[in-house]
């Protein structure tokens, strides 16, 4: 009887350390994460990595591309564009995800997004009318559940693009050709209320493009790309300086503290935001875009 009592004890115990001892599944953050796109697989789709290069993760993947993801604020969530249902004026569309890929919801025909601070809405461009030898674009804005759909920016003939919301909500920074005569040939960094406002310019750089601005985390600054340079100039349109001569890639996107600015184009490159201590985080010639979560 004593063998026989001492058996089920044993096999309690070893069940015990067994699970004690077992190894739980590791949580992934996506808070302080690199979020860019590469076709390092074929078609373009999004990974992150550490900001030191390391943890390279891919987040979509399947027959359907996606680019230039952005964060949400709260880094549970991305947008990016998507090939999925291309008509044939060459829209793309919108897609909303969970940071882990799961979860997708097509938002709508556009591009170019930014959040809002809060994280229900965002503001996004797009083209229209595919009209031949005319180019107008136009900045939107919408819930992130696809609702109330409302058009900030309405100038016939020009480009309006790459808007990115400040930090507290009531501005919108965005890039425009509408100053120039042959539209789509040069642009300008334009600034307006969030509900489409008192839409006034901030740059006056005489025939460069200047586009894809991004605000400081303490809305004081804002980054931006001039003739493919990363730039930057306080928030209202003074002290400009180019930073440096590497090509940004499109995107650029500030670390969560607001010391660096990361861009990506061949490479993803960090760089603090005094123009000093460039570093290159990752080598892919196949990489663009880049998004800092917070």
């Amino acid at each position: 009887m004593k063998t026989q009592n001492i058996i089920p004890v044993l096999f309690l115990t070893l069940f015990f350390f067994s699970c004690k001892n077992s190894v739980e599944p590791e949580e992934i953050t996506y808070h302080n994460k690199i979020l860019f796109t590469s076709s390092r697989s074929g078609k373009p789709q999004l990974y992150m990595v550490t900001p030191d290069g390391t943890d390279i993760k891919q987040i979509t993947t399947g027959q359907y591309s996606h680019s230039n993801g952005r964060w949400s604020p709260d880094a549970k969530q991305i947008i990016a564009q998507t090939d999925e249902n291309w008509n044939t004026a060459y829209y793309t569309q919108m897609v909303i995800m969970n940071s882990n890929g799961a979860n997708r919801n097509l938002l709508g025909y556009g591009s170019q997004m930014s959040w809002s601070p809060d994280g229900e809405m965002v503001a996004f461009m797009f083209w229209p009318s595919a009209e031949l030898d005319r180019l107008t674009t136009y900045i939107y804005k919408i819930n992130i559940d696809g609702t109330n759909s409302v058009q900030l920016t309405n100038n016939k003939g020009v480009w309006d693009g790459t808007p990115d919301w400040s930090p507290d909500g009531t501005l919108i920074a965005f890039a425009s050709s509408r100053d120039y005569a042959s539209p789509g040939t040069f642009s300008e960094i334009y600034i307006m209320n969030s509900d489409g406002s008192n839409q006034h310019r901030l740059t006056f750089t005489d025939s460069l493009t200047n586009t894809n601005p991004t605000w400081s985390p303490d809305g004081k600054k804002i980054a931006f790309s001039s003739n493919g340079l990363i730039s930057l100039m306080n928030s209202d349109g003074s002290a400009i300086k180019i930073l440096d001569s590497l090509s940004t890639g499109g995107l650029i996107s500030w670390s969560p503290d607001g010391t660096r600015l990361i861009f990506g184009a061949g490479a993803v490159y960090s760089i603090k935001s005094d123009g000093t201590d460039i570093k290159k985080i990752l080598v892919d010639n196949n990489v663009w875009g880049a998004d800092w979560s917070k």
